[in-house]
């Protein structure tokens, strides 16, 4: 429950740190010191989990004999994440950086290669959490 739980955390806020990076230096036209972006991250992660876990004291308990199920679906839920999450993140970021109206025809190169990573990048961070909540709450079920 304690590694779960802890694997949970660390998912979520390396998840909103990348998000709030790519929001701070959209935001400031500039690279914002490190610490700007990771406080807040941490802060919204560990707010966020504090209130899931207290909402909900069960989740992510699994019972003994069901450690090695619980592991494989998680496992299995985190790859179907990272795979619906690149495809869904790559086509807005796609859309939004490379096809929309406001971007110029200089940059859409640089655009393209954005996208690619955020594409890549991103959905590696968040899918462990989904991944955890899946399988968790198909093993409730």
């Amino acid at each position: 429950m304690i590694a779960a739980r802890a694997m949970f955390f660390l998912s979520v806020a390396t998840t909103l740190f990348w998000v709030f990076g790519f929001a701070a230096e959209g935001i400031c036209n500039a690279e914002p010191p490190l610490w700007s972006y990771s406080t807040a991250a941490l802060v919204a992660a560990s707010l966020s989990a504090l209130a899931l876990f207290r909402a909900r004291p069960h989740f992510l308990c699994v019972p003994p004999g069901t450690v090695a199920g619980f592991v494989r679906g998680a496992v299995a839920w985190s790859v179907a994440s990272y795979v619906a999450g690149a495809l869904a993140v790559g086509g807005v970021s796609y859309w939004l950086m490379v096809r929309g109206p406001h971007v110029s025809e200089s940059l859409r190169g640089e655009s393209a290669s954005a996208a690619y990573m955020l594409a890549l990048w991103l959905p590696l961070w968040f899918s462990p959490a989904i991944g955890l909540s899946l399988a968790w709450w198909k093993m409730q079920k």
